[in-house]
């Protein structure tokens, strides 16, 4: 009987000493799977994510992709239609810029507009003499708000009567979208990608922190933002950008403004 037990006795250690080397495999595979996870700060950045959206009917009418304009007095109206049922209107007045975007509808040559939005620039600073018919300023503050005055119809073929027709010519835009027209600068731009599609953590981590400062900062300088910064002002003035604005803010759209969390995480990991 005793000579039994002894084997047993020995098959019980031989088993937990097997137990304890696979706990402490265990172990040092966690503790390896947590170092990988360490040595790689971008694994948990995610690139921003485009709401889906309905497509809209495309309308067939002879306005789709014309740009219409007229001038009068000191006074100058654009009128820009697409084929997703959106137009934007711009105009010359006091608000720099003065945008206004919505649905148009048309029966036969008249064309009434609905839903409108208002991108404006509302003067914040000094006149900046001489003030003529519109004044200029040397600073606004961006606004965007539903325009309750609504904007008046149009004919197309009348225009504003026998004295001022409209002009006609194809304006070549590729989509209504309202922030490609607020951005007065995208042609100068090294980082147009920012406002174009979500980026990936992959592409930003390589980049070096000036590259993803100006590539942040390039959006605000697209908008005509006015840069406290010495280095940022000299950069964009010699890039041709126009500075007019210290709050562009509520022109950044959804996609830049998720764009720009990511590269400021990407920033902050950089700094580590």
């Amino acid at each position: 009987m005793y000579k039994k037990m002894i084997p047993l006795a020995f098959l019980g250690l031989f088993l937990a000493a097997c137990a304890g080397e696979a706990e402490t495999a265990a172990t040092i595979s966690e503790s390896s799977m947590k170092t990988e996870e360490a040595a790689d700060p971008y694994a948990n950045l995610e690139a921003p994510e485009i709401p889906k959206t309905e497509p809209r009917p495309k309308l067939q009418h002879k306005a789709v992709g014309q740009h219409y304009s007229v001038a009068y007095a000191s006074t100058e109206d654009n009128y820009y239609f697409f084929d997703d049922g959106r137009f934007v209107y711009a105009s010359s007045s006091e608000y720099s810029p003065s945008i206004l975007t919505g649905d148009w509808t048309a029966e036969g040559p008249k064309i009434s507009f609905k839903n409108v939005v208002h991108y404006y620039g509302k003067p914040t600073g000094n006149m900046i003499p001489p003030c003529g018919s519109v004044c200029t300023y040397d600073d606004y503050g961006m606004r965007v708000e539903k325009y309750s005055q609504g904007v008046d119809p149009i004919d197309i073929d009348m225009g504003l009567g026998d004295e001022f027709p409209f002009e006609v010519s194809p304006h070549e835009r590729k989509s209504s979208d309202i922030h490609a027209f607020l951005r007065a600068a995208d042609s100068k731009r090294t980082y147009l990608e920012v406002s174009e599609r979500p980026l990936q953590p992959s592409e930003l981590k390589d980049k070096t922190a000036e590259e993803l400062r100006l590539m942040r900062n390039e959006v605000f300088a697209a908008y005509g933002y006015k840069f406290k910064d010495e280095a940022l002002k000299k950069h964009f003035r010699n890039q041709g950008f126009y500075s007019h604005s210290s709050d562009v803010n509520a022109f950044l759209s959804p996609l830049e403004k998720d764009n720009i969390a990511l590269i400021k995480k990407v920033e902050a990991i950089k700094k580590k």
